[in-house]
């Protein structure tokens, strides 16, 4: 050893008492399976983040949660479910116009042939109604978000 070595080793042996060998054991780590290393590593990455020894930004947008949903914990009720106290509600697609339209008279003409011819007149008349983009000499965003939602609603017809 160096001399800063011994220096530090005198010191270490001043507070804390001689090195007994005697003492020290052969420890062997049990074995253990791949999922309990998993877990082990896992739980020690919790600790050292908690701990503020490190960031876990980077880390945490590789993995990928284990999530296990107990049944026992979930409450259905009518189209929503509640798990651990907070709701979850179905998200369902909304119709277009044109579905709307065509169920609201089926319900009305018993789905005839009449139904089709309206449902299409009508989208007709719709279509035959909307303006035309204005003209944007200026530049004016104001005529420019006139114009998108023109084109918007054009495209969806």
């Amino acid at each position: 050893m160096f001399g800063i070595e011994k220096d530090f080793q005198k010191l270490m042996e001043k507070v804390y008492g001689p090195l007994n060998k005697d003492k020290m054991t052969d420890f062997q780590p049990k074995p253990q399976t791949p999922e309990q290393v998993d877990e082990g590593l896992r739980e020690a990455f919790r600790q050292a983040i908690k701990d503020g020894v490190m960031d876990a930004t980077p880390y945490l947008k590789q993995m990928k949660p284990k999530i296990e949903i107990d049944p026992s914990l979930i409450l259905k009720s009518g189209d929503c479910i509640y798990y651990h106290g907070i709701k979850y509600q179905k998200v369902e697609q909304p119709k277009s116009f044109y579905n709307k339209l065509w169920d609201l008279l089926k319900t009305k003409l018993n789905n005839t042939l009449d139904c089709d011819e309206l449902t299409d007149g009508v989208m007709d008349l719709i279509k035959d109604t909307i303006p035309e983009p204005l003209e944007n000499k200026f530049h004016s965003e104001i005529i420019q978000g006139y114009n998108t939602a023109i084109k918007d609603i054009v495209e969806n017809f």
